[in-house]
């Protein structure tokens, strides 16, 4: 444990994967959750389900490539630029690398993405969108700076940065945003109406705008999360006991439509994969052993 975040290595399936974490601490850790730094041999194919994380990615190895997960279809659209960024993603894809993973990842606070862009969360969302889009040239020289030193300069370096891109934001309507990312998990839209003085209207713009869509679809978003990750700890227990749906018949609809697998087909994923427990919606495995698992 270092003082600012810390660091896993670990030897799985005969590859080496280097994983250090840090913390923001202060201000800016109400818009910055987590800085991770990832590499290793392959370490970055699987596939992604349905996320609300809110990522920029500062790639340092070799590029990704996306594609469709339900189909035999080799054809991949290539991830092309070294800084990019990932909003709400709501269709499951083929994440593939087949060099060296080395990246920074930075894990953006829900409804926090506008303030480090030039752009609304929702034109973010289903794609990876290049930094030559959202932000100036100087992200470049960021990772030219992070290629030549050590991860825990790097990590500073990454918060410095970030800093200064606050320094020239309008902060008038955090306090609200902050407060939307806390309750929109559990509060109905009608409450969250009555609270903040918006018509429904407003409200789904200011979601659409800070969040990548609207409420209805965010709570639908984090609320398979949760279950993604409650199935994944607890995979020796019934699936009825782990979901927070009104009932059995609308759990196993939502969550087939959202991922494109039966509950109880992810459950046997994490019973044979336990390691889903650490990335619910991630599962790190190839595209045919995936395909080969859910079709017997």
């Amino acid at each position: 444990m270092s003082n600012l975040g810390y660091t896993v290595s670990a030897l799985a399936n005969h590859l080496l994967v280097n994983i250090q974490i840090y913390f923001p601490k202060g201000a800016m850790s109400e818009f910055i959750d987590s800085i991770y730094f990832l590499e290793g041999n392959q370490i970055g194919t699987g596939i992604a389900f349905q996320r609300m994380n809110q990522v920029i990615i500062i790639n340092l190895g070799t590029n990704f490539t996306v594609s469709d997960v339900y189909t035999t279809s080799s054809r991949e659209k290539a991830t092309n630029s070294d800084v990019w960024m990932n909003g709400k993603q709501e269709i499951p894809f083929m994440l593939s690398n087949k060099g060296v993973t080395a990246m920074y990842a930075i894990g953006i606070k829900l409804g926090m993405m506008p303030y480090f862009a030039d752009l609304p969360a929702n034109e973010t969302n289903e794609q990876a969108v290049g930094a030559e889009n959202w932000t100036s040239r100087e992200i470049f020289n960021l990772r030219e700076q992070l290629l030549a030193t050590d991860v825990q300069n790097g990590f500073l370096l990454i918060e410095k940065y970030l800093m200064n891109m606050l320094r020239h934001r309008d902060f008038s309507n955090l306090e609200k945003i902050k407060w939307l990312g806390k309750v929109i998990p559990t509060t109905p839209v009608e409450e969250i109406c009555r609270s903040l003085g918006f018509s429904r209207k407003r409200l789904r713009n200011e979601a659409q705008y800070y969040l990548g869509g609207s409420v209805k679809s965010i709570q639908g978003i984090i609320r398979l999360n949760h279950t993604l990750s409650a199935i994944a700890h607890h995979s020796d227990k019934s699936l009825s006991s782990l979901h927070e749906y009104y009932d059995q018949s609308h759990f196993i609809n939502d969550f087939k439509a959202r991922t494109g697998i039966t509950p109880l087909q992810y459950k046997r994923l994490c019973q044979q994969f336990p390691e889903i427990k650490y990335t619910p919606n991630f599962l790190a495995m190839q595209k045919e052993t995936f395909l080969q698992f859910i079709a017997e």
